[in-house]
């Protein structure tokens, strides 16, 4: 049995320094993270540290994808289509990608319809070769519920879940999980949603690199914090630590499938 990480850049730049640290962490503490991508270069990359330090273990799971950010890069979407089907068996699923309002209003040129576009065809991919996928809703939980049903996409977890209750139920009842990072720590509005959720249906995930000012003193972000998340999310939810720690693994197990 593992803690789980659902979701962590360990391909980031900000990580070159500190991955036989913390790799060797992951295997000391058993701590399984799923590590996601955001473009052609960080699924690459992520590809390439799996294949160096866990091409035997089940500890590093790499999901590769193209982020809604990086929609309007058209040369991505070629290279990462051939790297794909090229590196197919090293491939647990695709992600992290999605829709965001935010980065349109941002580039005039990454409209939600390129950004939609750049999603369906990450979708066709995972429903063609039977990939779960971590998606990033910020601000489009609707947008995206309107297209995900309509995929046969084996496992969908709605990353750093912050939308309303209403929308988790809907994501819920369509057998979707829901993951729940740091923010567990310090906001009382997503203890409230990690109560709401259905436990068989959640995640935790650090998020790395991002860095929190709230807690952890805005310290680096690695899989070690993850045994925090679960501790905490333990007292919320009422459950010893190691109850819970064996709902999240099976959770994660059948995510991943």
């Amino acid at each position: 049995m593992y803690y789980v990480d659902s979701h962590i850049h360990l391909s980031d730049k900000h990580y070159q320094n500190y991955h036989s640290i913390i790799f060797d962490y992951m295997r000391q503490a058993n701590v399984q993270s799923i590590c996601v991508s955001e473009d052609f270069n960080s699924s690459l990359e992520a590809l390439s540290l799996k294949e160096k330090f866990f091409k035997d273990s089940d500890l590093f799971k790499v999901f590769v994808g193209i982020h809604p950010q990086f929609a309007t890069v058209s040369s991505d979407m070629q290279l990462f289509e051939g790297l794909f089907q090229s590196k197919l068996d090293f491939i647990d699923g695709i992600g992290e990608i999605g829709l965001d309002p935010t980065y349109a209003n941002l580039d005039p040129d990454n409209t939600l319809e390129r950004q939609k576009i750049v999603f369906e065809k990450m979708l066709h991919l995972a429903e063609t070769n039977n990939k779960p996928v971590s998606l990033h809703s910020r601000r489009s939980v609707n947008e995206i519920m309107e297209i995900l049903p309509s995929y046969k996409i084996r496992n969908a977890v709605f990353h750093w879940y912050d939308g309303n209750k209403s929308n988790l139920k809907r994501i819920n009842d369509k057998g979707y999980f829901v993951s729940f990072g740091p923010y567990l720590l310090y906001s009382s509005d997503k203890q409230t949603l990690l109560k709401e959720a259905d436990i068989n249906l959640i995640l935790v995930e650090t998020d790395g690199p991002v860095k929190y000012k709230n807690c952890f003193e805005g310290a680096l972000t690695s899989p070690s914090l993850v045994v925090s998340i679960v501790y905490f999310a333990s007292v919320l939810l009422k459950k010893s630590i190691d109850d819970l720690t064996e709902i999240l693994y099976k959770n994660s197990t059948r995510f991943m499938n």
